[in-house]
């Protein structure tokens, strides 16, 4: 059945519910009680019910799009009132993998499905008819009813826009991969080399125009080049200096201790010690330190300046 219930309507739901509406899908969004998120549900015309209603409870396909560390609570508190079978989808293994839901829930079928691009991409890919990748999992379903949730599954992709793959894999795999990702490159390595850099430019006389162009704006312009050509197409593009300073900063900076830090996050991640740590992290907490560290510095000014005034 081409039906899904949303917990809450978060960046990611938002995304995946109209994406799946604009396919045909017949899609409610979940709210507690005097939730913001039901007024934004409804000003897309969505319909909307209460967590506690017998509307949710009984709906065959729930989604849980919202942040990992909730997933627990939330089966803590209705799993009990599913239907047994019920269709628990997670877009990440984190919590999969941290809280074995399956051993404690086995009544419920829980299925691996994560499209490979925030929110704002993924509905903006499937507007263009773009690129989008995705991976799913069917691990923790019985074996006689694999084929089932393995056609529903790909229904599902269909709905979404994917179309590269969606490639099977695994909650461990996937929660391993999107970790490493994160930590290796995605929100450490390029934010704050990109930072790095900017400032360097301005400590050494660099306009903080041309510094932000070099350092923060182009970096959209170099990763599509990547993506869409390949790394071999990459390197056929730039420019000889681009080369040659590519082939400098490869020896330099992508060195022997790089990667043994790397294999140490790594290593962290598989082991579970880097889930024992997330798990005494207060998030929002964090959240404020890192936003106050950018708050306020040069690039984010210059960013501020020179793309709110050009709009």
């Amino acid at each position: 059945m081409k039906q899904l219930s949303f917990i809450g309507f978060g960046n990611q739901t938002s995304a995946w519910s109209q994406n799946l509406r604009d396919s045909q899908w017949d899609i409610t969004i979940a709210v507690r009680k005097n939730s913001p998120s039901k007024a934004k549900a409804e000003a897309l015309n969505f319909k909307t019910v209460e967590m506690d209603s017998q509307a949710f409870l009984h709906a065959e396909n729930i989604a849980l799009l919202t942040p990992d560390h909730t997933h627990a609570e939330f089966l803590n508190e209705y799993a009990e009132h599913l239907n047994p079978g019920t269709r628990i989808i997670l877009a990440h293994g984190y919590s999969m993998v941290r809280h074995d839901f399956t051993k404690k829930y086995p009544f419920l079928n829980f299925i691996l499905f994560a499209p490979k691009a925030i929110g704002s991409e993924l509905r903006a890919q499937y507007i263009e008819k773009g690129k989008l990748g995705a991976v799913y999992s069917l691990d923790e379903i019985p074996q006689e009813a694999k084929l089932e949730h393995d056609q529903w599954s790909l229904m599902l992709s269909y709905g979404l826009g994917i179309n590269l793959g969606p490639f099977k894999t695994s909650f461990r795999h996937e929660m391993e991969a999107d970790l490493l990702s994160e930590q290796g490159i995605l929100c450490s390595l390029i934010p704050y080399t990109a930072k790095m850099m900017f400032e360097m430019m301005l400590k050494r006389g660099i306009e903080p125009e041309l510094a932000f162009f070099e350092s923060w704006y182009e970096l959209k312009l170099i990763i599509n080049a990547m993506v869409e050509r390949g790394p071999e197409g990459f390197y056929d593009l730039i420019s000889p200096n681009a080369l040659i300073g590519s082939e400098v900063g490869y020896k330099l900076l992508m060195n022997k201790e790089f990667e043994a830090r790397l294999e140490g996050l790594f290593d962290d991640i598989q082991s579970g010690k880097f889930l024992d740590y997330a798990e005494s992290v207060n998030v929002e907490e964090l959240r404020k330190t890192i936003k106050d560290r950018w708050h306020g510095s040069s690039l984010q000014e210059t960013q501020k300046r020179i793309l709110n005034g050009a709009k």
